[in-house]
């Protein structure tokens, strides 16, 4: 058995969680789960991953079952603990065509952003402000100050740190 994740991790999956949730119900764009199977439909044995945070648009979400979600997500969030598997979950995420894979160290707070194109991932740049977009999401995420905070804004100006 895996030991659990440390504080840090915890901390930014409940805060970062709250947050999208709030911002998903608001908008009524979808499902967000956090730790839920996420299935390949395609695999002759059962195949599975568990980000962190799995988002179904809406219209999406009779993928999700009572076991988990069969197919392919919209977007999925890992937070990113040293030595982990994150990197090697990303070719399972494309053979499903999840659309973006987000991925926060939870040390350091840097963010990237693989988004799907055609069957293989590519990292979104940021902008000129230090800003990576989610266009599944639409949020935006940015590591800053002295501390290397995580910085996570809607579009409509609703922020987390």
């Amino acid at each position: 058995m895996s030991p659990a994740p440390s504080e840090e991790h915890q901390r930014i999956l409940m805060e970062l969680g709250a947050f999208l949730l709030a911002i998903v119900k608001k908008r009524k764009a979808g499902t967000l789960r956090p730790g839920v199977n996420v299935f390949s439909e395609s695999s002759p044995k059962e195949d599975y991953r568990i980000p962190d945070l799995t988002y179904l648009a809406a219209g999406s979400e009779g993928m999700l079952r009572a076991d988990g979600v069969h197919g392919g997500p919209d977007a999925v969030i890992e937070i990113r603990s040293p030595d982990d598997e994150t990197y090697e979950k990303l070719p399972f995420f494309a053979a499903l065509r999840v659309a973006e894979v987000i991925v926060i160290d939870a040390v350091t707070k840097r963010t990237e952003l693989f988004r799907l194109v055609r069957s293989r991932y590519a990292e979104a740049a940021a902008d000129d402000e230090g800003w990576i977009a989610s266009q599944v999401l639409g949020v935006r995420f940015r590591t800053a100050g002295r501390k290397q905070k995580l910085h996570v804004e809607a579009k409509s100006g609703e922020t987390v740190e």
